[in-house]
């Protein structure tokens, strides 16, 4: 009876921290923007060393961002978390994500308080035309994953690249990034300006 006992508690707690890391993912998050959270895969095979990993990312409208927001609700956060593959016969040692020109991001930084817990912990920096990430002692091995990536920033999200690198090799596809369009708050307020601008030049030319 008490081996019974044990099993089903055991099986309670099983479901339950399936649960919670499938709430944690950050594809599926229901407090994400509906159109820009996914999941893309990279996958990197040369003279016999393999990179395959996995990258979650989603971006949350400014204030809906669940985790630690460096912005106290005042701009989209951009989240990505990378999980290398079990299949990877190489660390992962390096993520960016691409900047397109005229968009920036402002806060760059590391969560611990969101998405899949335990993770490896990178040091973020800015990149010309890029938020990057670099795992330094502590390698992001096969089978691990990263604390949560973040970028904040004031422009609306579209979707273009980003890279993962390990072991000498490297990989692009497709992840959400801002987009050169600032947020409808920012757009309204230059929007006066910019008319004012036009009546001027308009009232020069007669």
């Amino acid at each position: 009876m008490k081996n019974i006992k044990a099993k089903i508690i055991f099986l309670f707690v099983c479901v339950s921290v399936f649960a919670v890391c499938a709430e944690a993912s950050l594809y599926n998050d229901s407090d994400a923007m509906a159109d820009f959270k996914n999941k893309t895969s990279f996958s990197i095979t040369m003279s016999g060393k393999t990179l395959k990993a996995d990258v979650e990312y989603a971006v949350y409208s400014p204030g809906d961002y669940p985790g630690d927001d460096l912005t106290d609700g005042s701009e989209y956060i951009y989240a990505y978390q990378i999980f290398n593959s079990t299949q990877s016969n190489v660390a992962t040692d390096f993520f960016s994500v691409g900047l397109i020109d005229s968009s920036y991001a402002d806060y760059i930084y590391t969560d611990t308080t969101y998405g899949t817990p335990g993770g490896k912990d990178p040091f973020a920096f800015s990149f010309p035309q890029s938020a990057a990430y670099v795992f330094i002692g502590t390698s992001l091995n096969p089978g691990q994953w990263s604390d949560v990536l973040i970028f904040s920033s004031t422009h609306l999200p579209t979707i273009g690249f980003g890279t993962v690198s390990g072991g000498g090799l490297s990989g692009m596809g497709s992840l959400a990034t801002p987009s050169v369009l600032p947020e409808p708050a920012t757009i309204l307020f230059i929007a006066p300006t910019i008319f004012i601008l036009r009546i001027k030049k308009m009232t020069r030319v007669k």
